[in-house]
């Protein structure tokens, strides 16, 4: 399985394919003569940004993915975690013991 760095650097290399692809595209003459040429060559570059792309929707699942994984985590070690919930359940019982004094009072 190709990790997360591995298809940033590949999405990144053929961005910048892309770009001087781009660049060069309107500068070489020869492009402007031959029409296979130039379909072969910006055949190539629509292949190239296309990957890219792909490469960007891959990050973003990873990066969906693992930020469900770690909210996972977080809320396991808090609210997730028996003796939390029941320090929570005390806090709040005190609290509530404490305003009903000050409400008689009124």
């Amino acid at each position: 399985m190709l990790k997360q760095k591995h298809w940033r650097v590949a999405g990144g290399v053929c961005l910048a394919a892309c770009a001087a692809m781009a660049v060069l595209g309107v500068r070489i003459e020869a492009l402007r003569s031959s029409p296979g040429l130039f379909l072969g060559y910006w055949a190539l570059f629509l292949l190239l940004f296309v990957f890219t792309l792909y490469c960007v929707l891959l990050d973003l699942r990873f990066i969906k993915a693992e930020h469900a994984i770690m909210s996972r985590a977080v809320f396991r070690e808090t609210l997730g975690d028996e003796e939390f919930r029941s320090a929570l359940r005390a806090a709040q019982e005190k609290s509530a013991e404490t305003a009903k004094p000050a409400r008689r009072n009124n």
